[in-house]
């Protein structure tokens, strides 16, 4: 009921907003129609109507924006780099929604009851190509998990000018929120990259910057059952972390339900040793106000406890590991055959 009050009042601004955009509007004269032209530069970005044909992407607003980012749990936490905290680890997947892919990764989190953020590239949802991928939003969506801008055609923005800026974050922003019918206040740079003027940006508009501390590279991964040993042995290593992958990937696909099995295995033979597991968390575990962490909503608590809860009773269902291979005995040196004395007590010569 919530999600549908959010939803409605996010159209209705948009809705007001536009109408109001249009009672603005006055004749513009001829010369000052050329001057516009002389003035106006072509932005190395896709089309309007190829980031959204139902919104018109002029100057935005940021005013306007921050009806679709004014998350107040999620928005506004500065920058999540996944260092923030021990002990519980939260996925996290890039560039999707991909028909062919990303259904096996939500498969996987929902079997194995483990959270996880998607960051949407938001130029799969438009048009007629974008019907199957929005298909898969309302599923991530209606699963429990949370959403991201990753930009609309995820271009480097290390070096980026403010127009670019603003094409990318806001016009994702203004595809992805109405979509999803909720506010967004994540965003993650694509490859990471991001200038002073991205970060400028992103406090305007009160999104967070989220990085990762696990990077798996499983993008150029070939190998999947060196990629699924990789992964359980970072996130061991750190103690948690934000694991980086990309639902894109068919080898992310392959793979993701063994990491998962892996990370359960890990965490039973934790508890059967007395220790702390490394549980999986949402996002929200890593968010924090400057040195400050934020509260964490009941409903997030709630369902760590639940899987911490279940953990015993899953670890039960578990078949039992091998029993280890004794190691055998390292071989005996050669035994050296006696030494005959001679008869004044030295020994012979050979």
């Amino acid at each position: 009921m919530r999600t549908q009050m959010i939803g409605a009042c996010l159209l209705a601004c948009l809705a007001a907003s536009a109408h109001a955009e249009k009672a603005e509007k006055k004749p513009v004269q001829k010369a000052e129609k050329k001057a516009d032209k002389k003035a106006a530069k072509p932005v190395a970005t896709p089309a309007a109507t190829e980031i959204e044909p139902a919104l018109e992407l002029g100057v935005l607003d940021p005013k306007r924006i921050r009806t679709l980012t004014n998350d107040p749990v999620l928005g506004k936490a500065d920058r999540v780099d996944g260092d923030e905290t021990k002990g519980v680890v939260a996925f996290t997947f890039d560039d999707g929604p991909n028909p062919d892919t990303t259904p096996a990764v939500v498969d996987a989190l929902e079997k194995y009851n483990v959270p996880a953020t998607f960051f949407i590239v938001t130029r799969r949802l438009v048009g007629k190509n974008g019907e199957k991928p929005r298909e898969i939003l309302d599923r991530i969506l209606k699963a429990g998990f949370e959403i991201g801008s990753h930009s609309v055609s995820h271009p480097n923005l290390g070096k980026a000018n403010p127009k670019v800026l603003e094409t990318e974050i806001d016009g994702s922003i203004r595809t992805l929120a109405p979509q999803a019918n909720r506010a967004v206040g994540l965003f993650r740079p694509p490859f990471g990259a991001f200038g002073g003027g991205g970060n400028v940006r992103l406090k305007k508009l009160g999104l967070t910057d989220v990085r990762w501390s696990v990077d798996t590279l499983d993008w150029q991964a070939k190998n999947a059952d060196k990629l699924r040993t990789k992964v359980l042995t970072m996130i061991v290593k750190q103690q948690g972390g934000v694991v980086l992958m990309h639902d894109v990937k068919p080898i992310t696909a392959k793979v993701i339900e063994g990491v998962l099995d892996d990370l359960e295995a890990e965490n039973c033979r934790r508890l059967a040793a007395k220790q702390e597991p490394i549980l999986p968390v949402s996002i929200h575990y890593f968010l924090k106000d400057g040195k400050t962490a934020r509260p964490i909503p009941e409903p997030v608590q709630k369902r760590t406890a639940a899987y911490r809860a279940a953990l015993p009773a899953r670890c039960a269902k578990r078949p039992s590991p091998p029993p280890p291979q004794p190691v055998p005995p390292p071989a005996a040196p050669p035994i050296s055959p006696p030494v005959k004395a001679t008869p004044d007590g030295k020994p012979a010569q050979r």
